[in-house]
This record gives C-alpha cells, structure tokens and sequence, in this order.
C-alpha cells in the first residue's frame, strides 16, 4: 500500500487527499481537504527513514509546540500525528508560489522587493528565536508567497528535529540543511546551532535575489560545501552596481565564516537592512572597505583536503560532511557517508570485512552487488562520485590492498585471488579452507585468517599457504589479520567459537617467534595509529590505548573514540577498516531488528518484544510459540514468543555463555540450540521445566547448529575441527556416540534443513564462488541440486514440500520443486522485499506450520551507514589531547 493510499485510508474521516504536490529531500506533500473546517491543507508526510531517525512519541511531542509559532510571516502548524511509521503534519494550503519559483522566472528581484522579503522573514526567524527555535533549513523552496509577501514554511519540523532528533540524527549522519545555504558550522556538523545559523542562511538567500545566484555554487555538493569551507563569497556591487556599499557590507556580513563575525539576532540584521536600503549613487560602483568582516581573510575555515571530498545526499537536504575538533589548530577530520546505487548493496559477508581502503587513503574497494547478482568489487577514489567495477570479481569478498595501492587481494568461496586495481585479469593464488580475513604484507606476502585455526602465509605470486600461527586450544580462532606500517607486525583477533565476551588481541611477526597475547578484551583490531592501539570492543565501541609495538604491551588506559561500529551479528567481523593515512571506514549501526509476521500478499504485522538483536525465530511445531535469540552486550539468550498471550519469556542463557540458533523437536517438547565451542550442543525441555542436557559435544570437534529430521530420530549437525572444516554430518538422537559423514567438502556448507517427508536436505555453500542454496538426497550418497541462482542462502521448506524458500539481497524467494521421483526445479519469484535481516550460518527466517505466514526479521530504524573519515587521526588526537 502507498503512502497516498494509507494515509487516506487512515484519515478518511478528517481529510480527502487529493493529489502529490511534490517531493523534496524530507518529505512528500500533498493537496488534502479539511473535512472538518472545509479548508485546503497541505499534507506533508516525512520520508520513512528520516521518520525512523527522529523517533514518532518525541517528534509529535515536540511539534505541537510548534502551535505557538502564531506570526504573520510563519506558515501555521494545524495538525501532526504517526501512521504505520509515517510521521505527517499539517499545514494551510498556500495558493501561491515559493520564491525559488519566482527566481526562476525572474532571476534577480528588484531591490525593494528583495530587502522586503528579506525583512519579512528576519522578522520571522527573530520571533522564533526568542523562543527557542532555529529553523536551519531557510532556503527560497521554504519560502511561500501569498499576497506579495513571504510565508516561512517548514518550522513544523524545525523544532523536532533540533529537541527530539538531532542527537541520533548525528550519529546515524544525518543533518538538516542544504548545501548552498548551509554555515560553515552546520556544513561541519557542529551539534549545538544557535540563530546564527539562520541569519547565514537568509544572507544566502538575500545574496541570491540581488545577484541571481547563491554565493557559493558547484556541480556538486561537495564543490559546493567545500566553497563554504574554504572561499570568501564575491562581491555583490560588480554584479549589481545598484547595489549601495552599506547594503553590501549588510549582506556579507551574514554570511561571514565566523558566527561571531555575523548579525548576532535576526532583528539587528533586519534594522541594518533598514539602514542600507539606499542605492549607490549612478556611475559610482560601491566596494566593501578592506577591514570590513566581510573582506578579511578568515583562514580558520580553510581545509583543502575538503576540495576533493565526496559528500554523499542521505536525502536531498541531509548531508553529513565533517566534524570540527579543537587540538590547537582546529584540524578537521572530514567524513562522509558512502552512498551506494539505488540497486546496489554492499556484501557484508559473515566471514570477512566487505571494504579495505588504500595505504595513502585515497581510494576504496568494496564488494557489493548489483541487481541481485553475485558480488563484485568496485573501486571508488574518495574524491568522486561513481565506483568501477573490477571485472572478472564475480562472488568477491573480503577485498585487501597491496601496499602499493596497484593490486587488490579478495575471497572467492575458498579461492584467494588478486586483481590489478587499475584493470586486468584477476589471478588465483590458492586454495583455502574457510579463510577469515586477508592483509597484504610486505615482501608480497599476504596474510590469512583461520587457516587450520590459526594464521596462514601465502605467496602474492601464488603459491601452498605456510602457517604463522597454530591454534592452540579448542575452539579457538585466529582471525581478522592487520599488518602494520613496517609490513611485517601482525595484530589479529583471538576468538573462541560462540564466546565472543572473550575475544582478545593477538600479535605476531612475519619474521618468526612466538605470537602474543594481549590483555584486551576486542572484537577486532584496526591498526597502530600516533603509538595507539586502535580496536573495537564486542559493544561496538572504537577505542585507542597507548601501545608499544616492540614491547607488545599498552603503555596507558583505553580511550573511546566512536561508538555504534557495527559488528556483524553471527560471526563477530567488525565492519571497519584503516589505512596507514588513517581513512577510516566504517558501518555505523547495530544489530537491532523487529519481530514481523508477513504474509505473501505484503501484510506485516510486528510481534512484540519491542526492537532488539533478534536471530534465528523458530514456530513450534503447533505454530503457538517462537523461540528466538536475542544477542546484547556480547551475550545471546533463547526466549520464548508466545503468539495466543503477547508474553515474552527468557528461556535459556546457557549458563552465561552463549544460548543460539534454537531449533525445536518434532513434538514440541524440546529446543536443541548452540552454546559455544567449548560446550557443543545443548537440549532443554520448551517448558524450562528441568536443566539443560549436553547433546552433542567432543574433544576435537566444534559443532556450530542442528536440526531435527522430522520423525524426531537422526540430527543432522554442522561441524569443525579435526579433518572437517564447517561440514555436514548426522547422528541417531537417542545413540549420539558416533558421526556419520554427509556433505564434506572443501567449502562452508552452512543452514542445513530437512525436506517434510525427511528424504531431502536443503543447505548453503560457497562451492560455485557465491553462496548459493543446494538440495541432496538423505543420506546419500547423490548428486547436489543448485536451488538458487547469482546467490541465495538460508532454505526452509514450505510444510507440503512444494516450495523451497531462501533469502537473496534481502528478499525472501520461492523457488518451487517436486521432490518424487527425484529432485526437479520449476520457476522462482520474489516472495517479499523488504530489508529483511540475513544470516548465512543459520536460517533467519521460519514458514509458519500452516504455510500462511512468514517470520522474519526486519532492521529497526535506518538501514546501517557506510561512514568514511578522512584524517582520522586528528579525531584521535583531538581525544587524546582534550
């Protein structure tokens, strides 16, 4: 349904929605009658993921302030409220034109009518801000003619976003405001803006109606934010020469660098307006004076690296550009959010970080997909728009650098390749057993995380991986390899399977000894930056220590830098990457989803529970109960749904370890769920009515999921360890002292699922290269049938076997078989869209036991931002120093 159609199914009763007006950078607005008054309104309904950034109780609560904004010159609020996560207000329909239109016909104004405008609405502003409230957003589309005077729009979402969402606006990157009139403080995302702001922005606009253009333009944002930055604006008398010198000076007064050289109120500009509204005498061409604020050269703003910086529209006004930070000279570490295509998403695998950046921080190289096809790398300078595609990338992941910046090594299923950054064939260099994370090293060497568990050395010339470390215990995991500026110190992560409360920080030479083991708790390392430490705790937390890379040993207490780095739920990989310049690049977010019920026809209905870091939703077999992870805090927790009451119970915490991927017995009476490398596989009654049992656990062996066949008598089980990397085996349940071997391959096989009848298994592997969805016959031995195509993952059966379902792009598929006499495919289609949340190790979803519904998981809020900083260092030494 669209959001015409909900909202006039929804306001039917108040108002009849006539037609779209338009669409801007916030919102959608449309033609509406007020049944009620009999009056034409204006409806305008905000983009959902602005709405979900702001949050709907507090935006509401404080827009209805906005009701006390009762000025001549102020656009009325008459009505807000929330719909379906729609937020919406109301406004009266103004018959006229806004002054972007009437500068378009007419280019330039008259003097008169330009500083009566202007008059008008720093009467305006100077109301509003008496009382709180900054509009940051005045530009000529915000202001409405009627009756030969202005009409100040848009103060409806001023308030709200200033109170109720610009903490979390911030953080997720975004920030009110348009690029050719935005300050030079709010272009750098400074958090608190006082009036001052606005008065920029209204000498911007008074500056356009006397020149006929906006004093800093471009072809593109960032040209044009780095004008604001960097440039003083022309000046106005050669380009008007009607234009007196007091009324000049008044003009760029406003629009001075420094608040603290503009207007301080919105009142004083107005009267010095007054003051100027003389024209210069004829033959006489006024010049500002050289001391005047406007003509000094403000060199506190000025920061060539922004030249080049891409700044990336979240929404048509929404743009984060940079963070000012004080460390004596007022150094910028410039960021921005990487904007990806309309069909393009990147490929956060489970086993690797989708993106690296260059050693001199200029260029990045990220997988990601296109269409829905298989994953591919692109190559995107930081100082432009597009991203290249590097051909013959198909199934790419995991991307590296050479410390040249001319090659790039990536993960294809198992294969290690590299390709020529500017171009070329890409050329194996091994093959590998379930590698996690590569790095470039020097002497053309490239490190491998997870080979036999623990660390491998690879050949950029090709070549037998070596080992660089061996894993010790079980269940243990050396991953995530960086290799600093010498190219020869590696920091890695030490992960135990399933406990990530207990990852630490290893370190290691390429040049022989013993690794090391650092007394930091880490999801992941990042780098050395200025003798720090960087890494990122299981909370997403990015911290620096001072470290001493010959002692190997931090030299001072941690230090938080950035929050919100996402962490990819099922398998720890931090998505963040470092050069040596220090170009950070992140994904901002965390791991929060809904509880959806959706039906094919588009129906959805959230569960409760409220948001939280759900995996893995499971029906009971009578469909009355969901069991359901929910992951916080490094911890992973079963709970139990039940859909007749609305309750939501803690079931199992597995004793403070880790309790996931639960999977229900055929009668319902048990959960058998994954509890950690050290603890196996665990079983417990649904009712919690007696203590967890050991299912499946060995000394050599790490078993990471199971399911039940649907006669309830044989598991199939995914394990690692001794000659077995993530391969597929079953046992009897009631005789579970003996293994039997079903998919064991040199690839991840991942999610296995019975057919209905138990004759058939559905599982995941990277065998063609990109994860794809396969059926075989139980027990075998017999062929594999792909089920998918250009990718998929996740199978679960439809409850009469008809229909295999599967996850892709996060969309929900259906691909419908016949499994008698043998295995046969028929057409497949899209199910559902929708930013459902994947999981590759383990099904994400469930198919209700009626085959009506479907359980999903939905991200909450605003899908993650890719955050690219450039000259983080700065950011660390302005915490440092602070």
């Amino acid at each position: 349904m669209s959001a015409l159609d909900l909202l006039a199914t929804a306001l039917g009763d108040r108002y009849r929605l006539e037609r779209e007006l338009g669409q801007g950078g916030m919102a959608i607005v449309y033609a509406a009658r007020d049944l009620r008054h009999d009056r034409d309104v204006a409806i305008k309904v905000l983009h959902p993921d602005l709405g979900a950034v702001l949050g709907a109780e507090r935006f509401l609560a404080e827009i209805k302030t906005t009701a006390q904004l009762q000025h001549p010159h102020i656009l009325p609020l008459l009505d807000s409220g929330a719909l379906e996560g729609l937020l919406y207000y109301v406004m009266p329909l103004v018959s006229g034109e806004t002054l972007r239109d009437l500068l378009a016909r007419e280019k330039q104004l008259p003097i008169a009518q330009a500083l009566q405008f202007a008059r008008e609405v720093a009467d305006a502003l100077s109301f509003a801000h008496e009382r709180g409230i900054v509009h940051r957003d005045i530009k000529p589309e915000n202001l409405l003619l009627q009756s030969g005077h202005v009409l100040v729009a848009d103060f409806g979402i001023a308030l709200a976003v200033q109170t109720a969402g610009s903490a979390r606006m911030t953080q997720t990157g975004l920030s009110l405001g348009t690029p050719q009139y935005m300050s030079p403080e709010q272009a750098l995302g400074e958090r608190t803006l006082d009036a001052r702001t606005d008065i920029y922005a209204l000498g911007c606009v008074l500056y356009e109606m006397l020149v006929g253009e906006a004093p800093f333009t471009g072809s593109t944002a960032q040209a044009i934010v780095a004008r604001v930055l960097t440039e003083r604006p022309a000046p106005i008398s050669p380009r008007r020469e009607r234009v007196s010198a007091s009324l000049e000076r008044t003009v760029l007064r406003a629009i001075e660098k420094l608040p603290a050289d503009r207007w301080s109120t919105a009142k004083a500009f107005a009267a010095a307006l007054d003051d100027a509204d003389r024209p210069a005498e004829e033959g006489a061409p006024s010049r500002a004076r050289a001391g005047d604020p406007a003509t000094r050269r403000t060199t506190r703003w000025r920061t060539p690296v922004l030249l080049g910086l891409t700044v990336a529209a979240t929404a048509a006004a929404a743009y984060l550009v940079g963070v000012r930070l004080g460390n004596g000279e007022n150094a910028l570490s410039p960021r921005f959010v990487l904007d990806f295509a309309a069909n393009e998403h990147h490929a956060a695998a489970a086993t690797s970080v989708p993106f690296a950046i260059s050693p001199d921080g200029r260029t990045i190289v990220y997988a990601a997909t296109r269409n829905g096809a298989a994953p591919r790398l692109y190559v995107r300078p930081v100082d432009e728009l597009g991203a290249r595609e590097l051909p013959g990338t198909d199934g790419a992941i995991g991307p590296t650098f050479s410390p040249d910046g001319r090659w790039s090594a990536f993960l294809e299923g198992g294969r290690l390749k590299k390709t020529p950054v500017g171009g070329g064939s890409a050329t194996t260099l091994a093959t590998l057993s379930s590698p996690r994370g590569i790095a470039w090293a020097g002497r053309d060497e490239i490190v491998v995380g997870a080979h036999r568990g623990g660390l491998g050395v690879v050949s950029a010339n090709g070549g037998v991986p070596r080992p660089l470390t061996e894993m010790k215990e079980k269940g243990m995991r050396h991953v995530a390899p960086i290799v600093l500026a010498d190219g020869r110190t590696v920091l890695f992560s030490i992960k135990r399977v399933g406990e990530v409360r207990q990852d630490r920080i290893g370190i290691v030479s390429l040049d022989g000894g013993e690794a090391t083991t650092l007394p930091i708790l880490a999801s992941s390392p990042l780098g050395v930056v200025d003798d720090h430490l960087i890494y990122v705790t299981v909370n997403g937390a990015l911290m620096a220590v001072p470290f001493d890379v010959q002692a190997r040993r931090a030299t001072g207490p941690p230090m938080q830098i950035e929050d919100d780095v996402y962490r990819e739920p099922s398998s720890s990989v931090v998505l963040a990457s470092l050069s040596r310049a220090s170009t950070l690049v992140f994904q901002r977010g965390t791991t929060m989803s809904n509880l959806v019920l959706a039906t094919s026809r588009g129906e959805a209905r959230v569960l409760p529970g409220g948001p939280q870091g759900y995996g893995f939703p499971r029906f009971s077999p009578d469909g009355r109960r969901i069991a359901v992870t929910v992951s916080g805090g490094g911890t992973h927790a079963l709970w139990l749904v039940d859909r007749q009451s609305g309750t939501v119970a803690r079931l199992a915490d597995a004793e403070g370890i880790a309790a996931s991927r639960p999977e229900w017995t055929p009668d319902g009476r048990r959960l058998i769920y994954f509890v950690g490398a050290s603890a196996g596989l665990q079983w417990r009654p649904a009712d919690n009515s007696a203590a967890p049992e050991r299912f499946l656990s060995s000394d050599t062996m790490n078993f990471s999921e199971a399911v039940i066949s649907p006669d309830g008598r044989v598991a199939i089980v995914r394990a690692s360890g001794a000659s077995a990397v993530n391969d597929l085996f079953y046992t009897p349940t009631l005789d579970r002292s003996y293994l039997k071997p079903f998919v064991v391959s040199p690839f991840y096989e991942t999610a296995p699922r019975f057919s209905p009848d138990g004759h058939w298994v559905a599982f995941s592997s990277d065998e063609t290269g990109t994860r794809e969805v396969f059926v075989t016959a139980f027990p075998g031995p017999g062929p594999h049938y792909q089920a998918s195509t250009e990718g998929g993952e996740e199978p679960v059966w439809a409850p009469d076997g008809r229909t295999l379902y599967y996850l892709h792009d996060a969309h929900l598929v259906a691909a419908t078989v016949s499994l008698s006499p043998t295995f046969s495919l028929g057409k497949r289609e899209t199910v559902l869209d929708g930013t459902y949340v994947a999981n590759m190790v383990h099904a994400n979803f469930d198919v209700s036991p009626d085959g009506k519904e479907f359980l999903l998981l939905r991200q909450a809020g605003s899908p993650p931002a890719v955050v690219v900083v450039l000259n983080w260092a700065a950011t660390l030494r302005a915490k440092v120093h602070k």
